[in-house]
């Protein structure tokens, strides 16, 4: 079975803009009704990008009785490259989190508390503990605006999926 990797842009903005799609996203896949793949096809199986079949370009959400004009530059397959990011850090409410570690293009780093902290390769694989440096900022009520910075060796533009939990007596 085939995989199909989806990518959303919310085009909310007059003017050019570059974009690079990396990763795909299947969080709003099932908020529209599409003329192909299924679940499987979608949360189950992967793309394999050096087999792409096709590209469809769809523009949602545009309301009745209203029109949209949208220009393309030139749309690029590239290389995945690998990266390292150096020096991560976390930032939110005036205090940050420094991790003092180089994470490569497939790993991730996990922390469940200041004292455990690990990196995982891309199978899952422990490759190291982490000794965070600085404050673990407390959630407060309301919006909490988080802030991710990383060090890179070479001139790609870094990219990180930061996921922050809580835990504890839920905020209002």
């Amino acid at each position: 079975m085939a995989g199909i990797g989806e990518h959303y842009i919310v085009i909310d903005f007059t003017g050019w803009r570059y974009f690079e799609l990396v990763e795909p996203e299947s969080r709003r896949w099932a908020l529209y009704s599409w003329p192909y793949g299924g679940p499987y096809s979608i949360y189950r199986e992967s793309v394999n990008f050096s087999q792409v079949s096709s590209l469809s370009l769809w523009l949602n959400n545009v309301p009745p009785g209203k029109n949209v004009t949208c220009f393309l530059s030139p749309i690029k397959a590239m290389p995945l490259a690998k990266s390292v990011l150096r020096r991560p850090s976390v930032s939110t409410g005036g205090k940050t989190m420094l991790f003092p570690v180089e994470i490569e293009s497939g790993s991730y780093l996990e922390m469940n508390s200041s004292t455990d902290c690990k990196i995982y390769g891309p199978k899952g694989e422990l490759k190291v503990e982490v000794k965070p440096e600085g404050e673990l900022a407390q959630l407060e009520a309301g919006e909490n605006e988080v802030k991710f910075n990383c060090e890179t060796r070479d001139s790609l533009n870094a990219r990180a999926k930061v996921t922050v939990s809580s835990e504890g007596v839920p905020l209002k």
